[in-house]
């Protein structure tokens, strides 16, 4: 299975699992056209596009999506908020599973300012798949996971440094603290769960002005002992059953 990452900020979010003859995008906060692209235009491989929540730079092109005819799944706020609708849109029930080609999904309530969740996917190439962006915590955890994307978005320290260059507005710690990742909380959400099969830990949404990629790289291999990437836009790895 491969991940492409087509954006994973502010700026706007998405990623493809492709394992060549099936696709599944998540999240369409970049613009449809770099989608197509990175499918090769192949768009009969798409079996579904999840989305986490409604802020733009995740859902700004779900009718893209919705217009071309994939199958969307999304809370039933997300499709209010962005006036999306029809047979091939679902109303997301937390504690309800669902499938769309060979991949399995299981969303799970996430801790955002907005209604947001995230995402257990399973495929018989990759096995299990955590994936969760956007949340300031995790009250759960996951058995047999194999690939972890999960939000790294600032460390507190960096925060404080930005505040105190003028780079960042004090109110934004109050805003984080309850709508985004810090690293120490990272480390903690991935301390708590057995990842013993785990082959790839994937950091999302990393905050240009308050994170710092190559500490929060070396600080989570070393609490994991995993190979530990930062999304951003072209990267590709492969996300294989061992």
């Amino acid at each position: 299975m491969e991940l492409k990452v087509l954006g994973s900020s502010s700026s706007g979010n998405c990623y493809i699992l492709d394992n060549g003859n099936e696709a599944l995008i998540i999240e369409a906060g970049i613009r449809f056209m770099e989608v197509k692209k990175a499918l090769d235009f192949q768009l009969r491989k798409v079996v579904g596009c999840l989305i986490t929540h409604q802020h733009n730079d995740h859902a700004k092109y779900i009718k893209n999506m919705v217009d071309t005819g994939f199958y969307v799944l999304a809370l039933p706020e997300v499709l209010t908020a962005k006036g999306v609708s029809g047979s091939r849109v679902r109303s997301l029930e937390l504690g309800k599973g669902y499938k769309f080609g060979n991949f399995k999904v299981a969303p799970f309530a996430a801790c955002h300012d907005v209604p947001c969740v995230g995402y257990l996917i399973d495929h018989p190439a990759s096995g299990r798949i955590l994936f969760l962006t956007d949340s300031c915590m995790c009250e759960y955890t996951f058995p047999g996971l194999n690939h972890i994307l999960i939000e790294c978005n600032y460390s507190d320290r960096k925060l404080i440094e930005s505040i105190n260059a003028g780079i960042t507005l004090p109110i934004q710690r109050t805003r984080l603290l309850t709508s985004h990742m810090e690293l120490e909380t990272c480390k903690g959400i991935l301390s708590a769960n057995d990842i013993s099969n785990v082959s790839n830990v994937v950091l999302l949404h990393l905050s240009k002005d308050n994170g710092d990629e190559p500490r929060f790289i070396s600080e989570v291999q070393r609490a994991t002992g995993k190979l530990v990437y930062i999304a951003k836009p072209g990267l590709t790895i492969q996300l294989d059953r061992l």
